[in-house]
């Protein structure tokens, strides 16, 4: 099981470090879907069950802005208003221990993250939410995140290396 936990969790880093190469907001969020759903399914087999919690409304979440970025919905903010009390309050009562915080903290500025059109905000906030992340897989002993979670600063960072080139062209 300690194996196959690991694989989900790869599977699910492996396509968020993806999303962050795409041009495009409905593009990244549409791929961090699915590595929502892994991470779920990862932090729930290692014990994590705010990182579980966590995972599971930003999914949710993100599933929402997705389908208000893709059918144009403008009012975006209110339900960002909505989710994060109810991320806050649902995450806290899953709360284990002072680790618990970050990946309440990672979750809650990711959604924020969505409001901006700016796909170099999105990214920034990815590294925050990263190192957020990383501290909690340390605690969980989630080895494939602790690998991944490196990965993905290293792919963000190109990333931004290849938007800034995109856009001097």
């Amino acid at each position: 099981m300690e194996i196959f936990t690991q694989i989900i969790g790869g599977i699910g880093y492996a396509t968020l470090a993806f999303s962050y190469f795409k041009k495009e907001k409905k593009q990244i969020l549409f791929i961090q879907i699915f590595s929502y759903i892994f991470f779920t399914l990862h932090y729930h087999f290692l014990g994590g069950y705010t990182g579980a919690t966590c995972n599971f409304i930003g999914l949710i979440a993100f599933i929402a802005i997705y389908l208000f970025d893709k059918y144009n919905v403008k009012n975006k903010k209110i339900l960002i208003i909505c989710i994060i009390p109810i991320v806050t309050a649902i995450t806290l009562i899953t709360y284990q221990n002072i680790f618990s915080i970050f990946p309440i903290i990672a979750s809650i500025s990711v959604i924020i993250s969505f409001l901006t059109d700016s796909e170099d905000i999105i990214r920034t906030i990815g590294v925050i939410a990263a190192i957020c992340w990383l501290i909690y897989a340390i605690v969980y002993q989630s080895y494939v995140a602790i690998a991944f979670e490196v990965i993905t600063f290293i792919a963000i960072f190109i990333a931004f290396i290849k938007n800034l080139k995109r856009k001097k062209k």
